[in-house]
């Protein structure tokens, strides 16, 4: 999978551009606040119909314009394919070869990207939602069916929690239609939480290894944590604990009006010689635990889908020692495409420089430092 070149019309701070990758490494230079990170965004929104950072969709249209259009060649093995993604201040639509697609969970997982952004060690500092978030992108750019699934589960969960603040003003209200919502969503959660167990098992075969290797320490693992107790998957298990759950708890849910058990309550936890990294690990630590976590998600996606996906870096260098550097450097492989961006390219391994297009963001124009890469090609310059 290859990101052939992309063009943004009124998103963030750019007015115009058009960017022409090279199939291996791409390495984008430039001040803060020049606009590297907004090509990462853009590249993200058009793989996942959202953007990295928390707001509205309408924070990535320019200021002072009505819409914000991004529209990408990718390439399939030899099927080259355009993905384009429209924003306005009313609604969001997503194109494939210029035919809309009219549910987002159907665009989604066809043009697929890995992420490491500064800001992803929230992923063990923050909130549980979004490291449910994290797992469920990852695993919805494996398996269309998954976010589906998800869509299903969210509007069943609406529903219940709407019956239950019915049931808690009239007591009087059918609670056999509660019994029916129940199954429903037992039958849906039942497919979530195959897919997130066998997930997190393969994450757990790799991310050891790899955290080792970048960091020299041993005992890295992910745990599941549920509100329902269950560490393996286990149909008849999940199903018996959740209906004794929202049984045992009726009148708790009934005062408040919400679901409480459920797998929209679930967390991980990232451990690091059995103490959670959150308390234990240093800063430095956590960045290559997620780090590691994100090299997973490309192995995982090469096992699967043969293939890898386009992974982005944002200034990924600038925190690590060169010894660490280097390691992960060690697993940015020759059939990989990567974006990288940093304020200097001294703080990035001059090997990788030399096989990298090198691309200048200044003043308003993306200058092409240098051709490097496969397919490589002259200076030049792209007005924003």
């Amino acid at each position: 999978m290859r990101l052939k070149s992309l063009k943004l019309e009124n998103f963030r701070n750019y007015e115009s551009a058009e960017i022409e990758f090279s199939p291996g490494i791409n390495i984008f230079i430039g001040d803060n606040a020049m606009g590297k990170t907004n090509i990462l965004e853009a590249i993200y929104v058009l793989a996942l119909t959202k953007s990295t950072r928390s707001g509205l969709d309408t924070d990535l249209i320019k200021l002072d314009t009505n819409k914000a259009i991004i529209t990408g060649e990718v390439l399939h093995d030899d099927v080259l394919k355009q993905y384009q993604i429209e924003l306005d201040k009313f609604s969001k639509r997503a194109y494939i070869n210029k035919s809309q697609v009219k549910k987002i969970s159907e665009y989604i997982s066809n043009f697929c990207v890995t992420s490491f952004l500064p800001n992803d060690i929230e992923i063990i500092k923050g909130s549980p939602s979004l490291r449910r978030s994290t797992l469920n992108i990852q695993i919805g750019s494996l398996y269309n069916n998954y976010l589906k699934y998800m869509n299903e589960y969210n509007s069943i969960l609406k529903i219940r929690n709407e019956y239950l603040k019915r049931l808690n003003i009239n007591a009087l209200s059918d609670t056999k239609y509660l019994d029916v919502v129940n199954q429903k969503m037992i039958d849906v959660s039942l497919k979530i939480y195959y897919f997130r167990f066998y997930y997190l098992s393969l994450i757990n075969d790799k991310i050891e290894g790899i955290f080792k290797r970048l960091s020299g320490l041993s005992g890295l693992s992910i745990s599941y944590v549920n509100n329902l107790g269950v560490s393996v998957y286990d149909e008849e298990k999940i199903k018996h604990t959740l209906l004794s759950k929202w049984k045992n708890n009726f009148n708790k849910e009934l005062m408040q009006g919400m679901t409480l058990y459920g797998l929209h309550r679930d967390d991980l936890v990232f451990l690091l010689n059995g103490k959670d990294a959150k308390v234990y690990a240093s800063q430095g630590q956590q960045r290559l635990i997620i780090i590691a976590y994100k090299i997973a998600e490309l192995l995982i996606f090469k096992d699967i889908k043969k293939e890898y996906p386009v992974f982005l870096l944002d200034d990924v260098f600038s925190e690590i020692d060169i010894k660490k550097r280097n390691n992960i450097i060690k697993y940015l492989k020759s059939e990989m495409q990567v974006i990288i961006t940093t304020t200097d390219i001294e703080d990035i391994d001059k090997d990788l420089v030399e096989s990298a297009r090198v691309y200048k963001i200044k003043n308003g124009q993306i200058k092409i430092n240098k051709g490097g890469g496969r397919n490589g090609r002259r200076k030049g310059t792209r007005k924003l």
